[in-house]
């Protein structure tokens, strides 16, 4: 009590006004309204409910206890020594134990799941147990809670204003606050994992995880100052703009119509560039339930960037979010190049931080998003709310790793279950993979071009690439790509399976053009760079020559008159050729040229890496007795060189993804107020890599971190393979730098080349 009083005489909390929810961002002035911000709270948590993808008579009956949960949520912020933590003391008590308390007291309509809700929706229940061994959870034995009780009563007054004005009905009074424990009607055993998973029935598990996910994500959106919540889309009304859109100057396609006009699940095969994305959304259209989400899963960063900015111009900006683990870093270059905006980077974070809550209705992201809340890893009980009645569009998922088809698949199972309708695209499905969806999913609907009819007839016969298989590699045959591009007024696009590969040949070819008219594009490039580079080679006037890796297969809208390409499987060529005469317009089909042998060596015998080497040979092969390449050609390739499917390694690691334990029994395993903190780890780290700081950008990463612009500095971050790692630890050329909270690598980094991880920088001391 002695330091209440000594606290007290320090600063004044006298009346309703000084009541704080949050301290300021600036010192001395004063912090964020308790009782505005929990007003803003219930002000979002209606608009959520109301936009639940659920019959009317769930939502009441949600909204009803949903609402009360953010009227109470912060009510234990009132208690003294949370107001004097705001202020600059340390308290160390959590106020959701007292806003449970007065909750318990004050609102006779909250069920203990909607209680719970209010006691996690800062921390798992995890916490409670690692932190403080739950003293301060309601307890009459407990010396910590006492103490929490008596800072409550000392602003009793304050306490009984503002639950009058929060609940203006609950004509709330309190005589004796030291009964709070004895009123607090939520069980210990919901903070325990072990008890809660068989002492708390499933469906009471189920409400509480609904109730916590959506009380968290209004407080977060309240908290971002968000208010002007989208309201859920009526796809069908963007028909028209669909067409206007994707279609262009040509009438809908055969199989674009049969898209529009299909109800339920669905298969979509159709080449590049034929107006895939254009049938994607028709489909989308027809099958959106009412407030039903739209979710577009592509496998790439970069794809999901494109795509994000395409779907803007459809369902314009305010309903679009792109959710990926780099889209705060996107985000930002899209935001400091607009004008308007006061605050790039303080946008760039609340949009990137609203993307992953109920706020967009339609959200481009990657498939690790969706699987983060199957396998409930953290924030995975919005999802409950968001996922239901919803349409997924899963794009190429050929491309994605056998364990991650498996993954999805047991996925799209579990939400097939909440309604979910589900269309998987691809302009190169192989066989094997449809006969997969049709039996695990049980989709009967096929849509592809009919050769039969004159509008698809045109899309499969139509012959964009004249193919050329060529000996030897791209190096053993530089000196002849030099010499004919430097013949050609066409633009030439050089396709690379390697870094290495691609930064060798943009040196050779600098000796010989103009450096404006070659641009190089990979992987290894940090965000501020990437994103400069995509504008360049996706503008009007594409640079003369571009040298890229596999990292512009997917969606980035490029379209170049002629190419060379590193040997690939058929899958991954189609994705390559879809960049050189995108559309078919040109007057003769171009000319791409495809070389027996990858160029970079290993010991002496051919790298196929990141592909396997037989499927790629047999691919080779296959294009040989094509020189004039269709579209129906180039699928029946795919299914000759994928006509065994799976095999070995690759079928053990679909199966353990199909049978995944967690996500067959996702219901019976839920932990409300839990999360499984491996998941994160284990899902952003699936594509092999890390990110690390160039030594040369040390300083400036420090002097952004320092002035506090913590996005601009993440940009300088370039990602590499986890496996080339191991070489730089060992080589001691990577070191993790405590104090950064980064890894840091002595290596050459170019806004030009991107990083050379064969190079360290001498002299960096």
């Amino acid at each position: 009590m002695d330091r209440i009083i000594a606290c007290t005489c320090m600063i004044s909390v006298n009346k309703l006004e000084d009541l704080w929810a949050k301290s300021s961002a600036t010192k001395g002035s004063k912090g964020e309204s308790l009782l505005i911000h929990s007003l803003n709270v219930i002000n979002v948590i209606e608009r959520l409910c109301d936009s639940l993808p659920l019959d009317n008579t769930l939502k009441q009956e949600i909204a009803r206890e949903a609402i009360l949960c953010a009227a109470l949520h912060d009510s234990g912020k009132v208690a003294l020594g949370f107001q004097l933590s705001l202020r600059g003391n340390i308290w160390g008590r959590r106020h959701e134990m007292l806003s449970l308390a007065i909750a318990s007291r004050v609102a006779s309509g909250l069920s203990a799941e909607g209680l719970f809700a209010i006691a996690t929706h800062h921390k798992a229940i995890e916490y409670f147990d690692d932190a403080f061994n739950g003293q301060q959870i309601p307890s009459d034995e407990s010396k910590t809670w006492r103490e929490m009780v008596n800072d409550l009563i000392i602003h009793k007054d304050l306490l009984i204003q503002f639950i009058n004005l929060i609940l203006p009905n609950s004509k709330f009074t309190m005589d004796n606050l030291n009964t709070l424990y004895s009123e607090t009607k939520l069980k210990k055993v919901w903070f325990s994992k072990i008890y809660q998973s068989y002492k708390i029935g499933i469906s009471q598990r189920y409400r509480a995880s609904f109730l916590r996910g959506l009380l968290m994500t209004a407080d977060h959106i309240a908290s971002a100052h968000q208010f002007d919540l989208p309201e859920v889309p009526i796809h069908k009304d963007y028909i028209s703009i669909i067409k206007k859109q994707e279609l262009n100057s040509y009438e809908i396609r055969p199989f674009q119509k049969r898209c529009s006009i299909i109800l339920g699940d669905a298969i979509l095969k159709a080449p590049t560039g034929s107006g895939k994305t254009a049938a994607i959304l028709l489909w989308a259209a027809n099958n959106q339930a009412e407030n039903g989400r739209l979710f577009y899963v592509l496998p790439h960063t970069a794809s999901i960037n494109a795509m994000y900015k395409r779907l803007q111009e459809i369902y314009y900006e305010k309903n679009v979010g792109i959710l990926h683990h780099k889209d705060s870093e996107y985000l930002f270059n899209i935001f400091e190049n607009d004008n308007s905006s006061y605050d790039a980077a303080q946008m760039a974070e609340s949009i990137s931080d609203l993307a992953r809550e109920l706020y967009y209705p339609i959200r481009v992201t990657t498939p690790h998003q969706i699987l983060r809340v199957a396998l409930q890893g953290k924030g995975w009980e919005i999802g409950l709310a968001e996922f239901p009645n919803a349409c997924f569009v899963f794009d190429e998922i050929h491309a994605f790793e056998p364990l991650f088809v498996g993954l999805t698949i047991a996925t799209v199972k579990w939400l097939k279950d909440m309604g979910a309708k589900v269309l998987f695209a691809s302009a190169t499905l192989p066989s094997f993979l449809e006969e997969i969806l049709i039996k695990e999913i049980g989709i009967t609907n096929i849509i592809a071009p009919n050769g039969q009819i004159s509008g698809d007839k045109y899309v499969l016969d139509k012959l964009r690439h004249n193919i050329e298989v060529k000996r030897g590699s791209l190096y053993s045959n530089i000196d002849d790509i030099i010499e004919e591009i430097k013949n050609s007024e066409k633009t030439t696009l050089i396709i690379c399976n390697h870094v290495e590969t691609s930064r060798n040949i943009y040196e050779q070819f600098k000796e010989s053009f103009n450096i404006n008219e070659i641009k190089l594009f990979h992987s290894r490039f940090n965000s501020e760079d990437r994103f400069r580079i995509e504008t360049i080679i996706q503008s009007k006037n594409l640079p003369k020559i571009l040298i890229a890796t596999q990292a512009i297969e997917v969606s980035l809208d490029l379209d170049y008159d002629c190419g060379y390409i590193e040997p690939a499987p058929a899958d991954a060529l189609g994705q390559r050729l879809g960049r050189i005469n995108r559309k078919g317009s040109r007057n003769t089909p171009a000319k791409v040229i495809i070389f027996e042998e990858p160029s970079l060596k290993s010991k002496g015998n051919p790298f196929y890496l990141p592909y396997d080497e037989e499927i790629t040979r047999k691919t080779i092969n296959c294009l040989r007795k094509n020189d004039l390449l269709s579209e129906q050609q180039l699928t029946d390739i795919v299914n000759e060189i994928y006509k065994d499917g799976y095999t070995g390694s690759s079928k053990e690691d679909y199966e353990r993804g199909l049978n995944n334990s967690e996500i067959k029994t996702f219901n019976e395993n839920i932990i409300a107020g839990s999360y499984k903190p491996w998941i994160q780890d284990v899902i952003d780290g699936t594509d092999g890599s890390i990110e690390i700081l160039p030594i040369g950008q040390y300083d400036n990463f420090c002097r952004r971190k320092k002035e506090k612009r913590y996005l601009e500095a993440k940009r300088l971050l370039v990602p590499i393979q986890t496996r080339q790692s191991f070489r730089l630890f060992k080589e001691k050329i990577l070191w993790f730098d405590k104090e950064l909270d980064e890894y840091v690598a002595n290596l050459e980094y170019s806004s030009d080349t991107g990083l050379d991880i064969s190079r360290q920088i001498e002299n960096i001391y």
